[in-house]
């Protein structure tokens, strides 16, 4: 273990033996940190917080600290749980979350660039990357292989569907869905992460699939849009994703409103 002397380290922390933990750095007495992590300097990591092999934690990041809720009660155990893998940039937050027993979590093999804000209770799948300056409310679910454009704003509550892609400086209000592209001030629909897709192997049959589904669900009410989605072959895994997706009892709606600019038969790029 490679401790810097100005570094104050709880003697109830439990620290893997090749741990790096720079100048500067605060862990407190239930902090677990895994074998394989690097933290650089400067780095706060408090509360009852779990943290992975392989991580690196880069200099400011602050994780572990109570949330910022006026329902959180001092008297509170609550969670941060982070897996392995992830790449935590400068300045990054991860608060703990509300509710005694409750969590916080990240999942394996995330990206998040500086100034990432994650609130409490949020819940973050893997293989995800968070551009700069990105900010997640409590209650915030993100499935894999998202992708969130920096400066946006994501209401609590949101869900963010798997290999979604969100511009950057947006205003996130409703669910995302998989596979989407969604960008703006208010948020709009631009079409699918076509890119996404292919890049990780989902063949033309699917796409179009995809592609045709969430055209009716531009045009239909919900149950509606359901009820003729069923018709369909759903067959696959990630149409069967986004009937369990729209199915959910969404506590915010989800955006399926296009831009009047783009053409309903167009895929368009959202920049990040």
């Amino acid at each position: 273990m490679s401790i810097h002397p100005t570094a104050i380290v709880d003697p109830s922390a439990q620290i893997a033996e090749d741990v790096e933990i720079g100048p500067f750095c605060v862990i407190g007495p239930h902090v677990k940190i895994d074998s394989g992590c690097i933290i650089d300097s400067g780095v706060k990591i408090d509360g009852y917080t779990e943290i992975g092999k392989n991580c690196k934690i880069y200099h400011g990041a602050v994780i572990g600290t109570p949330p910022q809720d006026v329902k959180f009660k001092p008297s509170e155990i609550t969670y941060v749980k982070i897996g392995s893998g992830n790449l935590i940039r400068e300045f990054v937050t991860i608060h703990s979350a509300t509710g005694a027993g409750n969590e916080t979590v990240v999942g394996d093999n995330n990206f998040l660039m500086a100034y990432v804000h994650v609130g409490h209770n949020c819940h973050l799948g893997s293989n995800i990357t968070i551009s700069n300056a990105a900010s997640f409310a409590g209650h915030v679910h993100i499935e894999d292989n998202a992708v969130i454009g920096g400066m946006t704003g994501v209401h609590q509550f949101v869900r963010i569907g798997s290999f979604a892609m969100v511009g950057g400086c947006s205003r996130i209000t409703k669910d995302v869905p998989p596979f989407s592209m969604i960008a703006g001030s208010p948020e709009r629909f631009y079409g699918l992460n076509v890119v996404g897709l292919r890049r990780n192997g989902i063949d033309l049959e699917t796409r179009n699939l995809i592609k045709r589904a969430y055209s009716i669900f531009c045009q239909k009410n919900r149950l509606d849009a359901i009820a003729e989605m069923e018709t369909m072959d759903c067959s696959s895994k990630e149409m069967q994703h986004i009937l369990e997706f729209v199915k959910f009892d969404s506590k915010r709606g989800i955006c399926f409103k296009r831009d009047s600019k783009v053409k309903k038969d167009k895929d368009t790029e959202v920049s990040l």
